[in-house]
């Protein structure tokens, strides 16, 4: 049998490098991944498609679309029917048109998975609300001056994650719902 003997130092030393190797092995594991995962095509399209929304112009929600691009709005029960890329557009137009401004912007992470080419994010969407346009002085003379709601995106993009293939928003049914009847005028305040 050998003496080994370890004094108290060397033993607070070889913990002390034990805890911070601890710490920062998975941190550095961690940040490296989530940059490498930025630089994505995927989510680099994503980001361009939410910068978009910012642009209020219903050409550029399509820009990085593909030909056979697909837009759902979920819950079903909404009964609102899939979308082509040109009636998505001519939906935009109509919502763009009740928003000065308007933000489509992640809330906490944006996912990527690599198995469905997939980019998922929970997001806040909404903005100031357009006094110059008849549908937004409906929300205005019902004291609503900004809308917000949320919703989770499901983007899945083309092979090389250049395009955008098929969009599907899970809206807040409550929010639209509201947002639907104050539109048609059956709420107000």
């Amino acid at each position: 049998m050998s003496n080994l003997h370890i004094s108290n130092s060397e033993l607070r030393l070889a913990t002390a490098t034990l805890a911070a190797l601890s710490v920062i092995v998975p941190a550095f594991y961690f940040l490296r991944g989530e940059k490498a995962q930025q630089a994505t095509p995927q989510l680099q399209t994503f980001h361009k498609l939410l910068k978009a929304y910012t642009t209020l112009r219903p050409a550029a929600l399509g820009a990085n679309a593909s030909k056979d691009f697909s837009h759902t709005v979920l819950p079903l029960s909404l009964n609102l029917p899939p979308r082509s890329l040109e009636n998505f557009q001519q939906h935009a137009v109509m919502i763009f048109s009740l928003f000065e401004n308007f933000k489509m912007e992640p809330h906490g992470q944006v996912h990527f998975s690599k198995e469905t080419n997939t980019v998922i994010a929970h997001c806040k969407m909404g903005g100031k609300v357009n006094a110059a346009s008849e549908m937004g002085k409906k929300l205005i003379d019902g004291g609503i001056t900004d809308w917000w709601t949320e919703c989770v995106l499901f983007v899945k993009m083309s092979p090389d994650g250049t395009k955008v293939v098929e969009l599907k928003e899970f809206v807040n049914s409550a929010k639209a719902e509201e947002l639907q009847r104050r539109l048609s005028g059956v709420l107000s305040k």
